[in-house]
């Protein structure tokens, strides 16, 4: 058994117990979270066909899934290797299975106009990463979309996210992402911060705070560098990318 084996057999509960020790009320997280996604990722989403069907990749318990749902996507699919979590999910969306996503998507050409990947592309090796991208942007239809989220190693506090799950393979910073999102023939690559949101009070306080501390970031980039790096700094970033017709 290699060590990818011992690691996943116990990765849902192991989790779990983690982000308990973290917040003790994840329920009341899983809402604000919903509200600062829908809020950051508006305008990818926006040109996005309702009708058009909808993958989420490692969809998990189906948190993304309910997110799309929220904005107004109808068919939506979802891809998990965990049976646990996918059996939580189909309580809600029955398109759900459980398979390996790679397979899945070689399986499924031409079918999807937005496919989503949370917290999914850093697990894999390179090879297996090129492999991934090549059969999402196979399952996309012409012009689909793609929107990853995953650890940014270009935040200088990005270490507790790269280094708190033994089963990441791979850190990118946004530099990295483009090369290999480029290489496999995606385009019109854009990144956001996954930061604080606007959505109340206590966001704008955060949102506020949060743009002092990049222009601070900036200022060490700048002085060391003469640059100010990637301009993306929070622990986690997103990216969105798009099939050629």
């Amino acid at each position: 058994m290699n060590y990818r084996q011992r690691l996943y057999d116990n990765y849902v509960s192991a989790n779990k117990q983690f982000q308990r020790d973290l917040n003790p009320n994840p329920y009341k997280q899983d809402d604000r979270n919903i509200i600062n996604l829908q809020y950051a990722m508006s305008n990818w989403l926006k040109e996005i066909p309702r009708n058009g069907k909808v993958l989420d990749v490692a969809c998990g318990s189906g948190n993304i899934l309910s997110l799309l749902q929220i904005e107004g996507f109808t068919d939506l699919y979802g891809v998990d290797i965990s049976p646990e979590q996918v059996n939580i999910a189909r309580q809600q969306f029955s398109q759900v299975i459980c398979a390996d996503a790679i397979e899945y998507l070689f399986q499924n050409p031409n079918k999807f106009s937005l496919i989503t990947g949370f917290d999914i592309l850093e697990h894999f090796n390179k090879d297996e990463a090129v492999k991934f991208l090549d059969a999402i942007y196979s399952a996309l239809v012409p012009g689909g979309r793609l929107i990853l989220q995953l650890p940014n190693g270009d935040s200088p506090l990005s270490g507790g996210v790269v280094y708190g799950d033994l089963t990441h393979e791979v850190t990118y910073t946004s530099v990295s992402l483009k090369h290999i999102l480029l290489a496999c023939s995606f385009g019109h690559v854009q990144f956001q911060e996954h930061g604080p949101q606007p959505t109340s009070l206590k966001g704008v306080v955060r949102f506020g705070i949060w743009g002092v501390i990049r222009q601070i970031i900036k200022l060490i980039h700048f002085v060391e560098t003469g640059g100010i790096s990637t301009g993306i700094y929070t622990r986690v970033m997103r990216a969105y990318a798009v099939k050629a017709n």
